[in-house]
């Protein structure tokens, strides 16, 4: 007789069995059966999951009616394809959270929140999705453990649509810093924080800094520039990192500068703990948006150059190359949005309760 070797397995096997399957298997394994699926996403497996689970690399091509995504390991010099997949609607990467994706359709003004890899989606509606250039962030609390969707305008103040049953924008009351202009309409997200480069003026260089939104305790914090110069600001691993745009000087380029703040408390002096990264970038690459993804133990960088190619740089060689993950790519019309994001098995329905969840 065939025994069923699952029914008698102790749990905690096979509970490392199924952590140690591919992503997109572990997802598919929740379809055999209900106990799979209890197990699969349940909090504790959840957790074990993630802590397991290394960064991952999500690709779209916005369409008028539709979005393309792929999903990219990212080991050094390999960026094999996990799996590819339309998204029902337009849409451009916002932020990310414990494997979530904040997205925005550019033409209608509606914010979806979506696992890529169980394939769910959640439409966030209200009048807080409608006007054009407002900035919005996406993180997770560090001690409740709530994903947040967070809205921020210097007129009409901040209001924070928490993913849970019954979810609605409510305005949070805590004072906000104030600025007169946001720039960068996602905000970099780190250490349970999120984080948008504002002015007190339109003038960009007038005022600048780092207005800093605590997602736990929903209060603000401001932290200094390193420098009072054009540059953006971008989440880059565990740390958060300002970018100074380069200049033309003489015919020649300023270096590619990237200063990372390491550790949250040493951002109240910027000047400890602090690294340089300096680059002397392609004169054809050094004017035009170039943004870092992800920089290994080594040195090396994966970058993206103008939202249409991807750049890996070698740090022992000083060198660019091009790294071509679409051949369609090499066309001008078509562009690109990018993130690094942790995968997650995170159900929006059965472990956050949200209503109105889709498939895709």
């Amino acid at each position: 007789m065939k025994q069923d070797l699952f029914r008698y397995l102790p749990s905690e096997i096979f509970t490392d069995i199924l952590l140690r399957l591919p992503l997109q298997t572990t997802a598919t394994c929740k379809c055999v059966c209900k106990p799979w699926l209890d197990l699969i996403e349940s909090d504790a497996f959840l957790e074990s999951h993630f802590s397991k689970s290394a960064p991952v690399l999500a690709v779209s091509m916005p369409a008028t009616d539709s979005n393309r995504f792929h999903i990219f390991k990212m080991e050094e010099d390999k960026h094999d394809l996990i799996t590819k997949f339309d998204f029902p609607q337009a849409s451009t990467i916002r932020g990310s959270a414990n494997g979530l994706l904040l997205l925005k359709n550019p033409f209608i003004d509606h914010l979806y929140v979506c696992n890529p890899i169980t394939r769910e989606f959640v439409v966030l509606r209200g009048r807080l999705t409608c006007p054009r250039g407002d900035c919005y962030g996406f993180g997770v609390s560090r001690i409740s453990g709530q994903h947040k969707v967070v809205y921020l305008n210097p007129e009409y103040g901040c209001h924070v649509y928490t993913l849970e049953k019954g979810a609605l924008w409510r305005r949070v009351e805590t004072p906000i810093p104030s600025f007169a202009r946001c720039y960068g309409s996602t905000a970099a997200f780190v250490n349970g924080n999120l984080h948008w480069l504002v002015s007190d003026d339109c003038d960009y260089t007038a005022g600048s800094y780092i207005c800093c939104f605590d997602v736990e305790t929903e209060s603000f914090s401001t932290i200094p520039l390193p420098f009072i110069k054009w540059g953006k600001l971008y989440a880059l691993g565990d740390c958060l990192c300002f970018i100074l745009d380069c200049y033309i000087r003489g015919g020649s380029f300023d270096p590619y500068v990237i200063w990372l703040f390491e550790g949250y408390k040493c951002w109240r002096n910027v000047h400890i703990n602090m690294h340089v990264i300096s680059l002397k970038v392609w004169a054809q690459h050094a004017a035009d948006y170039l943004r870092p993804i992800k920089v290994y133990e080594n040195g090396d960088m994966f970058m993206v150059w103008k939202e249409k190619r991807f750049i890996y740089y070698t740090n022992k060689s000083k060198t660019f190359r091009k790294v071509d993950l679409f051949s369609e790519l090499q066309n001008d019309r078509y562009y690109i949005n990018s993130i690094l994001f942790t995968p997650s098995l995170l159900s929006l329905k059965r472990n956050l309760g949200m209503e109105n969840v889709m498939s895709f």
